[in-house]
């Protein structure tokens, strides 16, 4: 392995736990059928859902609206930003989020950014 591969290898792995491990952000990664593909624990507690629960799960589920235009959007501008509320543990729960096109071993994937307002 040369070093160049090296750091990039310790990057990765870097940004996935940071990403993991945030506080008080909630992280969502989904494909382009909207499937959640995978979560951290504070999506866990933002959504009052388990990590199980979230990836049986599609993209705006937790909306009345299936979080469109937002999520629509999102996919057709590749960033995104805004407000909504989502269906939480006790009731709605607002949010602001980001959203970013992104890639996964080279397929398309989308990574939701979400914490409380």
């Amino acid at each position: 392995m040369s070093a160049d591969s090296a750091e990039l290898l310790a990057q990765l792995a870097l940004l996935g736990e940071a990403a993991s491990n945030a506080k008080g952000v909630a992280v969502f990664v989904w494909d382009e059928d909207r499937n959640y593909v995978a979560v951290n624990e504070e999506a866990c507690r933002l959504t009052g859902r388990t990590r199980e629960e979230l990836l049986a799960m599609r993209t705006g589920d937790m909306t009345p609206d299936h979080a469109e235009p937002h999520f629509g959007d999102a996919v057709r501008q590749g960033f995104l930003h805004g407000v909504f509320s989502i269906d939480g543990p006790d009731g709605p729960v607002e949010i602001e989020w980001v959203t970013c096109a992104t890639t996964i071993a080279g397929l398309p994937y989308f990574v939701s950014a979400c914490w409380r307002r």
